[in-house]
């Protein structure tokens, strides 16, 4: 949050600055009428929008207001949405309105730098808009088959843990030195052996483990899913049965041995979002592979040697034609 009003603070002395700077450096200019609020000028609105503001004449659309507020950044949104919020968002647009008059009564729109500037903008916008239209919405019916597609990589393992520290590892014992790793794995073994003879866990854990942080409560780690331990840790204690003891496994913070609980899934409520996210990314990808596979690209075999000297449709130098040989 604090960040964020940084930005904003930095980018509301940066148009300041610039405001001021273009103060110093423009000639005196007639004074220019004011233009009534209700005479409209310069660009014209949608039919039927509601004009919020003007500056100098120039009518700004409640829908450009609110594209406006949504580029804030998120934790700024709902006070920007506030009375207060709106005015104070309203005077930063009136600078950029009055900076984009500017440069365009000075012709910058003109300019070649410019020029490539805007068009690049519109081709981030456009491809964006085309992007989104030809992936679309992910209904209801389809995140629900997704669910129960990924619901093995959704459930979450209740874990505890004892820890036995070794020399070199990434976790200090609680109390001397740290054993030597051969001597760490077979206190760890002996540990093992008790423990799935019947002893208790969580009151070993209090006693013996090196973890200090989950020692207090009997080793719990919580529930723990698929893919978030480190790999030798995750194919060991994810295939445990509930009240199951694992043998010990030795990672680079020492050599762990695992209780597991009840197995658990994660709601369709919780994950929705995710899943939407995943197939969107997946759809968009296919949409991208597909037409740029299909597009006919043409390389400038002095800017671009090496893309051009190579075979195949996509990499043909202007003006070339590809071969009707099969």
């Amino acid at each position: 949050m604090k960040k964020d009003v940084l930005i904003v603070i930095v980018v509301i002395l940066l148009v300041a600055g610039i405001c001021y700077g273009l103060a110093g450096m423009r000639p005196d200019f007639p004074a220019t009428k004011s233009v009534p609020f209700s005479t409209t000028t310069g660009k014209k609105p949608l039919a039927n929008e509601t004009i919020v503001m003007r500056v100098n004449g120039e009518p700004v659309s409640e829908r450009e207001f609110n594209a406006l507020l949504t580029q804030a950044p998120p934790q700024m949104q709902p006070f920007y949405a506030s009375p207060e919020g709106r005015r104070q968002l309203a005077d930063e647009l009136v600078k950029l309105k009055a900076l984009e008059q500017e440069g365009e009564r000075l012709g910058l729109e003109n300019e070649p730098d410019a020029k490539t500037r805007l068009e690049m903008t519109r081709t981030n916008i456009m491809a964006g808009l085309a992007l989104r239209k030809l992936v679309g919405a992910t209904d209801e019916k389809r995140l629900r088959a997704e669910y129960e597609k990924q619901r093995p990589n959704l459930e979450a393992l209740e874990l505890s843990h004892i820890l036995v520290a070794y020399q070199g590892g990434g976790v200090p014992p609680r109390t001397g030195k740290p054993l030597a790793p051969a001597a760490a794995m077979a206190k760890a073994i002996s540990l093992s052996v008790k423990l799935k003879g019947g002893g208790d866990f969580a009151a070993t854990a209090r006693q013996q483990s090196d973890d200090l942080n989950t020692a207090k409560d009997g080793g719990l780690l919580g529930a723990v899913s698929a893919g978030s331990l480190p790999p030798e840790l995750d194919a060991v204690a994810m295939t445990l049965q509930p009240g199951q003891v694992s043998d010990p496994a030795r990672s680079q913070f020492g050599i762990h041995i695992f209780k597991a609980g009840k197995r658990t899934s994660q709601p369709f409520e919780s994950v929705k979002e995710a899943l939407a996210a995943r197939i969107e990314r997946v759809e968009a990808e296919a949409a991208l592979t597909r037409l740029t596979k299909s597009a006919k690209v043409e390389y400038d075999p002095k800017f671009f040697p090496q893309a051009a000297a190579g075979p195949g449709p996509g990499n043909r130098p202007p003006g070339s034609q590809p071969s009707n040989r099969q």
